[in-house]
């Protein structure tokens, strides 16, 4: 297996038969070593398709090593621009996160001058 998700105290290999925003918890790194022959890329790409697409804000540092291969060359530039979307994912989160604490504060503010 090509895929391998690093945590805090183990690495665990990439599975492509479970959700993969069950697998990255608590993850701080996935490393891809790209293999022409492994179906299991092609599954993990989509599963982070379909994250970005969800909208699930998941902070991945992703290292993905093509082994100088121009397909591998060719998903390491889709895995770069997937790893982008999650990044807007999660500054997208930050963002209403923020906009919801500022409401609720106005909200406070807003009864409080209503009971003087």
């Amino acid at each position: 297996m090509c895929i391998k998700i690093v945590r805090l105290k183990d690495e665990i290999e990439y599975d492509s038969r479970k959700p993969l925003e069950d697998q990255i918890k608590g993850s701080k790194q996935v490393i891809v070593n790209y293999e022409p022959s492994d179906p299991s890329i092609g599954h993990f790409l989509n599963e982070v398709e379909r994250l970005c697409k969800m909208g699930v804000s998941a902070s991945l540092n992703i290292k993905f090593n093509h082994n100088n291969n121009l397909d591998g060359a060719r998903t390491s530039k889709r895995m770069s621009k997937l790893s982008k979307d999650l990044d807007l994912n999660q500054f997208i989160k930050m963002v209403a996160t923020l906009q919801h604490a500022a409401d609720q504060k106005l909200e406070e503010i807003s009864e409080f001058c209503l009971k003087r």
